[in-house]
């Protein structure tokens, strides 16, 4: 049996809604990679189909070294999908990141629950409740970006400035 990887990758115009936050993702199937205007392709750009672009990276003998392959694509934190959900030719997803992302939206009525962000804050100030933040989501097993978490913070002391 040979096993594929295929990169899945969302070019959309919204990446950071709530069903395409999480989409990117690799996945290790017995089933050959192929496009249906280019057929079968071991390696490179498969087409875009739906606003998802789709890569192959390459056939191997065995899932362990498919799995090893991912995880050099990966080369930073990732996290595997569990395997109960999985369509029947997938063996494995991986995605991004140790924890999930959170979007946008949720991200700024977080913060408003969590925190008080003043007209008067400064940059130091933004940076330091992102620090603090970042840290609260970790631990709730949430994930979120420092330049998110920054953007949200702007967001909401603009939204005071208005006020």
């Amino acid at each position: 049996m040979k096993y594929y990887i295929v990169e899945k990758h969302y070019i959309g115009p919204n990446p950071r809604d709530v069903e395409h936050i999480d989409f990117n993702r690799f996945e290790v199937t017995t089933k050959p990679p192929r496009y249906e205007f280019m057929g079968f392709t071991p390696r490179g750009w498969l087409g875009t189909y739906d606003n998802v672009d789709l890569y192959a990276h390459g056939i191997y003998d065995s899932l362990e070294a498919a799995e090893v392959a991912v995880k050099a694509l990966l080369s930073g934190e990732f996290r595997r999908d569990p395997d109960d959900d999985l369509p029947q030719d997938v063996l494995a997803v991986y995605r991004p990141g140790c924890l999930p992302p959170i979007t946008d939206d949720a991200l700024i009525q977080w913060l408003e629950y969590m925190i008080e962000v003043s007209a008067d804050d400064d940059d130091e100030e933004l940076e330091r409740q992102a620090d603090t933040m970042i840290y609260e989501l970790e631990q709730e097993g949430r994930g979120a970006y420092r330049l998110q978490m920054r953007d949200a913070l702007e967001f909401l002391r603009d939204s005071a400035r208005d006020d």
